[in-house]
């Protein structure tokens, strides 16, 4: 048996194949050559049929061998000289291994859990190459194969854009025991490696705040659902927050922007026909602080005062919120806790990338603050 694979900050599969590009080098093999099978290198370098069949099927993708049922795998090309562009590019900076990092464009919170990554895997060791996708499904995609192919990257921290499904390349890389970790997102379809923050619990904290405030007639504005988990949990907290009081809950009284910005001339007309329409809703629980912006200075051009004529909470707790004219009450999503935990989960999985990694439900904390009253009898 050569020298034994060891696990470490690179993948056993991506060792196995550099050791596989080697051997082929070493063994003078020519194009249509038999290459040593699954089974033959599990034993050279003492790890599993599925570490050594996961790295001849990456040389495959890439062109290098070629698989026969029933008969085995061969040599397709002979590798460049001095290596493949994914051998001769870096695996480490500074002495230190990379792991990449998509995000979708920075805003506010996107930046506090870069902060917090940033942070994270350096005490863990890590350096990170940093790719922003724009949250569009193909960038995430190009640029995940590129991280891993190019780069050669220990695993991929993902912060995915505005989509409902786990992308192709993400969900392959994923299936072939390649550590990924997923921040800010869940799919209900796959159970993936994730960090994400309890949207449910904090959605019926906030709306169960507003019940014991005496609120009855408390509407609901969100950006369109899609399928996010997410937005999905925020209306069910909603829900369920009016189930755990026994009240009836008025569904007239949930409004759904379209698909154009929240602060644009068309959604500022819908809001104020929704506003308009609802006179005795005494409260708004939005699903998002920048959707609560967009209430307020509805409700301002409508005359109405906040909170004196309608309370309005939100949720995520951006900075501008505790900066508004009438200081936000919403929901916090700590980034620094998100970034940590992420960081955390993606350094266990690179030192173990067969173990598994149940989704980390990171809790909210309600931010009490102006914009919202009292009203009545606040006993249920």
């Amino acid at each position: 048996m050569r020298e034994k694979l060891t696990k470490g900050p690179v993948v056993l599969y991506e060792q196995m194949r550099v050791k596989i590009l080697e051997l082929i080098r070493e063994q003078g093999l020519k194009p249509h050559d038999p290459v040593p099978s699954e089974t033959e290198l599990a034993r050279m370098y003492g790890v599993s049929s599925r570490t050594s069949k996961e790295a001849l099927l990456q040389l495959a993708r890439e062109g290098v061998v070629y698989r026969m049922p029933r008969r085995g795998t061969f040599l397709a090309k002979l590798p460049e000289e001095g290596g493949t562009e994914r051998e001769r590019s870096p695996l480490r900076i500074a002495d230190r291994p990379t792991v990449g990092v998509l995000l979708p464009d920075p805003d506010e919170y996107v930046g506090r859990v870069l902060q917090a990554l940033t942070e994270g895997l350096a005490e863990r060791g890590f350096e990170m190459l940093i790719r922003f996708t724009s949250g569009e499904p193909e960038k995430e995609d190009k640029m995940a194969e590129e991280l891993v192919q190019r780069y050669g990257v220990a695993g991929l921290i993902v912060y995915p854009g505005r989509h409902d499904t786990l992308n192709e390349v993400l969900l392959r890389l994923h299936t072939q025991g390649f550590p990924v970790v997923v921040v800010d997102r869940a799919f209900r379809e796959i159970s993936i490696p994730s960090v994400y923050h309890d949207h449910f619990h904090g959605s019926l904290e906030m709306t169960a705040y507003l019940i014991g405030r005496g609120h009855r007639r408390i509407g609901y504005v969100s950006e369109p659902f899609r399928g996010l988990m997410s937005r999905e949990d925020r209306f069910n907290g909603y829900t369920q927050a009016f189930l755990d009081a026994s009240l009836s809950l008025d569904l007239s009284l949930v409004h759904q922007l379209g698909d154009t910005h929240t602060q644009s001339e068309e959604e500022g007309k819908r809001l104020a026909a929704y506003l308009g329409a609802n006179r005795d809703m005494t409260a708004v629980v939005c699903s998002n602080d920048y959707v609560a912006l967009s209430v307020m200075q509805v409700a301002y051009r409508l005359g109405m005062s906040v909170p004196n004529d309608l309370s309005i909470v939100g949720f995520t707790d951006f900075a501008f919120s505790e900066l508004l004219p009438v200081p936000l009450t919403t929901v916090e999503k700590t980034a620094l806790e998100l970034g940590f935990a992420a960081a955390q989960m993606l350094a266990e999985l690179i030192a173990d990338p067969s173990s598994r990694r149940p989704p980390l439900v990171i809790p909210t904390r309600l931010r009490e603050r102006d914009s919202v009253r009292a009203i009545g009898d606040s006993n249920i």
